[in-house]
Parts: C-alpha cells; structure tokens; sequence
C-alpha cells in the first residue's frame, strides 16, 4: 500500500503508512487506553507504598505503572490474536522490533550468566518489557490531542501537589497525614529519592512551557482561552520553584537542554511567532523569577543556599562530579569482569562491593582521599555506563545502534526542513530531557519516570522514523496473530509474579510484626514460594534464625543462621549484609568468615589480629 500524497505525506509515519483499524475491532477500546495510559503515566509518582506494606516505597508504584501496561497487552493481544493485524490496525515498525532484539538478548543472559539473584533478574526483565509495550502500544493506538494535553496538564498537577508535599517534608509538618511519606528534612515529596524528584520537575515544567507555547496568543481568544493559561503558568511557578528547591543539578541542566531541542524545532516549523511572543516568552521568564525567590534568603529552609553551594562545587571540584568519578572507575572494574555478556539484567548492584575490593586493591593510594571513601549504590549513577556493565559490549553495541539510528532520523528531520507536528515536537524534546539525565542519574530504573520516554517516542516516531520503517509485511497475518497470543501470555506471567510479590511483600510484613518465632518462620516459608518476594524472605529468616539463637543460646540455631546470612551475602552482596555479617562473626569470633568478608571493608582489617 502506497503512502498517501499531499502536503502531509511529508509526516507520515509507520503508524500512519497501514491502513485504518476497522470500526469495533480496534487494537484497544478507546476507553481502556486512555485511562491505563493516564493512569501509568499521570499518578504513579504521586503515591507510594507507605507502612502497609513491607517495602514502603516502590510496590505501589510498580502496581500503579504496570498493571495498567499489563492490562492494555493482554487486551491487545487478545484482539490482535482474534482479528489479525490488518483489522486492528497494528504494526511492528523497526524501532519495535530492534527494542524486541534487545529484550530477547537480555532474556538469554540466563545460558551464559551466572546470576546469583533470579528474582532481580525476572523484575527487571518485566520492568524493561512493560517499558516496551508502552511504545509499542502507543505507536499502534493515537491519541486525540485533547488526550495528549490532558496528560500533560496532569503531570504538571501531580507535581505540584508533590511540591507542597516537599515544602510540609522539610518543615517537618507531615505528622499525622498518612498519604505523604514519613521522611521529615527531605525535600522529595512523595518521589522518594532527591534526584527522581528533581527529574519529576524537570518534567513537570517542561510540558507546563510546552503547554504555554500552544497557548500562547490565546488570551484574546475568550474567557476559556484566559482560564488555561492562567492555570498553566501558576502550575509552572509551584513546578519551577519545586524544581530549583530540589538541587537537583543534573534535573536543572537536562530541562535546559529540553527546552533548546524544543525551540530548535519550533524554528525549524517556523513556528517564529510563538517563539518570539512575549507572552511565549514570559513563560521561560517566570522559571528564572522563581530562581531569584528561591535563592533569596527569605525564601525559608535555605533550599536556595543549598543550591548554590552545589552548583559552586561544580565550579571547585570538577574533577569529582558530585562524587560520582569514584562510581564510575568502579563501574569500570565491574564491566571487566565480564566485558562481552556482562554480569546480568540487575545485577549491578550485587557487583558493587566486589568491584570496589578490585579497585582498591589496584589503587590503594585513593582510599580515604577526596571523593574515594568506603561506599556502597544500587546505581552506576549513569545509565549508559550502567547498561554496558549489565549487558556487555553486546547489549551496548544493540541499544546504542538503536539510539543512533533515531538520533539520525531526527537530524535528518531538521536538515530536510520536514515540520514536525506538536506531538512530536514534544516527544523528540522530552526524549533529549531523559537522555541528558540518564548521564548522571537513574530515570530509566524508575518506571513512573520510564513510561514517559516510551510515550514520547512513540509520539516521535511516528513523525521522525522514515516511512518505510514497517520491518514486515502484514500479509503474514498469522505471525501476527501468533505474536498477539505471545505477548498477551507473557503479560499475564507478569501479571502473577507482580501479584504474588505484593502477596509475599504482605506476608513479609506480617512476619516482621509477629512476636511468634513459629508463625514468623511459617509465613516467611510462603512468602518464598512466591519469586518476587524469595529473596526478601529469606534474609529475613537468616536474621531471625540468628537472633533468636542468639537470645535464646541455641548454638545450632544461631550458627545456621550466620550460615544463611552469608549464603545470602555471597549471592546478593550489599552493605546492610555486609555490616550485619560483619557484626554476628566478630560476635562468634568466627575467623574463617571475617577473613572473607574483610576484603569488603577497608581499614578493618586490624579485627582479625
């Protein structure tokens, strides 16, 4: 089928080069998709676990991001394995399927790995495969623009609510109000983590000034016109004064870099009216004149002193980046332990300690000097660097092809002067955003801040990637109709294990509570039946083995339970084991144990005399 010509064949995308979806047989009901994408997009980084649950941030938000992504596969590939590709309208196009590539050679790492955590590596094959029906979904399905703006404008909403959570955290004012996370003196709202708050904002008050572009001009328009863009910039002023309050270096840089592509591209549009606007303008304006409150030192909690203190660091140290050299060297000697297929999908962080024992023991000069102390991350504190240690030179080389190829499609977008529609203005400059975070940060280890990159691409790509990029004919309608049956199946998979995590992470709980030995040990037993939660479980029976040897004086019991702790600690290699290991062989003045674990822990090794 030819595309179509006119003066939009210039912008046809793979979804726009198939034919229409037939009327009620659609990939996705219109109704299902729009609530599952706001959903996984709009509210995941407002909510958190909190004390119901074992683990007390991520769970909820997992559930809130994923279950809406599971749900919309299974439906589609129901429907895609019920009426073919041609009558739903669906296509694999290139970028897909290379994403598909990657995600089967990640799922045969388990051959030629030895993992030493299959629950990690499971969760983290899930995360990156939901990540991956995002897109793929979005790209099949499009939303109305009102859709579209209507989850930007609750992006902007969710942050500023999170805002006002920040500001009652760092008065210490949160007591009592149970949906906000009890971490009085952070600044994070209810994100978690200072970085990811930062990058929420980011943004946050970039779609609020992308919003401001398309409504700029507006306010002679009518009363309506007044009210949005009124309700816009005020949103704007809470996100930016969120934005600078966090100190998130990294989050501040990457909206600069965001709202650069975003204007390259309007001027490419020729879009110069909007651009030069003053009231476009004062948009940008009002981030700075936030700036200036923030760092007054009447603007309360000295968030602005904060601020200037690291971006004066910056300037001093530039040589430790915030810390983060150190990291990365050590990153260095985790990759060369498996330079080609990498140390596994998650796995990361269970090779931290054994690659700063390596580094030390080749530069023992830099222990203790500035920036090189004793340390221990979930986190390479760069994605890039991360994903090379997980996945070796050759899941690098794939993703990295991967990215070059789209980053090639969008120069040759702005070379051969093609417009790009508000979407895809959008998605191409959110897209820079994650990409310029991920340098120095984790955007794509949390999945509230994930999803949004696949949505973005899948607005992009249907305006950026060439219109060819369809990677197989729709004839074969039964490969198609296959592939729907797989991927709803898989689905369902992630599904359960997600479901019985949240079951094992209740019976965690419950364990923990119980002042009974016999039911703490009965529970923990089904809490690892379930994969999710295995790991978890059985940390906790080994320290509750040992405790109560240890209060009761039950040798036995005891000594099995310093066994389990370092059984645990050898495979899953992390600091709260390593101290606790730490302390019960000194306790048992267990030589043998000490001698192994004390490569870990420089300066101490003076115990063993």
């Amino acid at each position: 089928m030819s595309l179509k010509k006119g003066k939009d064949a210039e912008n046809t995308g793979p979804r726009d080069a198939c034919p229409p979806p037939i009327p009620g047989k659609e990939l996705l009901p219109e109704r299902l998709y729009r609530a599952a994408f706001f959903f996984s997009l709009v509210l995941p980084n407002l909510i958190y676990s909190g004390i119901g649950w074992f683990d007390t941030l991520h769970i909820m938000k997992w559930a809130a991001a994923m279950i809406p992504a599971a749900v919309m596969t299974i439906a589609a590939g129901v429907r895609l394995f019920r009426f073919g590709a041609n009558r739903t309208g669906f296509v694999l196009d290139a970028f897909s399927a290379g994403w598909l590539a990657v995600i089967l050679l990640i799922t045969a790492q388990p051959a030629f790995i030895k993992l030493t955590s299959g629950a990690t590596f499971v969760k983290e094959w899930f995360f990156f495969a939901a990540l991956w029906a995002v897109y793929t979904l979005a790209c099949s399905v499009r939303p109305r623009d009102r859709f579209f703006r209507a989850i930007l404008w609750g992006s902007s909403v969710n942050a500023a609510i999170n805002v006002l959570f920040a500001e009652l955290l760092i008065r210490d004012m949160n007591k009592g109000i149970p949906f906000i996370m009890d971490v009085p003196g952070n600044y994070i709202g209810n994100t978690g983590q200072q970085e990811m708050f930062g990058l929420w904002m980011a943004i946050a008050v970039f779609n609020c000034i992308f919003l401001h572009t398309r409504y700029s001009g507006g306010w002679k328009k009518g009363v309506k016109s007044r009210f949005l863009i009124s309700a816009n910039l005020f949103l704007l002023a809470v996100c930016s004064c969120g934005l600078w309050r966090s100190t998130a270096r990294g989050a501040i840089l990457s909206l600069a870099v965001a709202v650069f592509i975003l204007l390259i591209c309007m001027f490419r549009n020729r879009e110069y009216r909007a651009v030069i606007n003053i009231s476009a303008l004062f948009g940008i304006v009002l981030v700075f004149m936030v700036l200036v409150i923030t760092l007054s030192p009447t603007s309360g909690t000295n968030r602005g002193g904060a601020l200037a203190d690291k971006m004066l660091d910056m300037v001093k140290n530039p040589g430790t980046f915030g810390g983060r050299i150190a990291i990365w060297r050590i990153s260095r000697e985790i990759f060369l332990k498996e330079p080609v297929t990498g140390v596994g999908l998650g796995h990361y962080k269970w090779h931290f300690l054994d690659g700063q024992r390596i580094f030390f023991s080749k530069y023992p000069e830099l222990a203790g000097t500035a920036g090189y102390d004793w340390q221990y991350t979930y986190w390479a504190h760069s994605e890039y660097l991360q994903w090379l240690c997980e996945t070796g030179i050759i899941g690098a080389a794939m993703l990295g092809l991967l990215a070059l190829w789209w980053l090639y499609s969008f120069v040759m977008m702005l070379v051969r002067r093609k417009n790009f529609p508000p979407e895809a203005l959008w998605g191409c400059a959110l897209i820079f955003l994650l990409w310029f975070d991920a340098l120095f940060s984790r955007p794509f280890h949390r999945i509230e801040n994930a999803v949004w990159m696949s949505f973005a691409f899948a607005l992009a790509n249907r305006t950026i990637l060439p219109g060819g990029a369809r990677w197989a004919k729709r004839e074969n309608d039964l490969a198609y109709r296959t592939f729907g049956g797989f991927i709803a199946a898989v689905s369902l998979l992630g599904l359960i294990f997600l479901g019985g995590g949240m079951i094992g992470d209740q019976l965690i709980l419950r364990a923990w509570r119980s002042p009974s030995i016999e039911e703490k040990e009965a529970l923990l037993s089904m809490a690892e039946s379930f994969p999710m939660a295995r790991d978890d479980a059985l940390d906790m029976k080994a320290y509750i083995h040992f405790s109560y040897g240890m209060r009761n004086k039950d040798p036995d019991r005891y000594t099995s339970g310093a066994d389990e702790l370092y059984r645990a600690f050898a495979a899953r290699p992390n600091s709260e084991r390593l101290y606790r290991l730490y302390d019960i062989s000194r306790e048992l003045n267990d030589v043998d144990t000490l001698r192994k674990i004390i490569p870990y822990l420089p300066g101490r090794s003076g115990y063993l005399r």
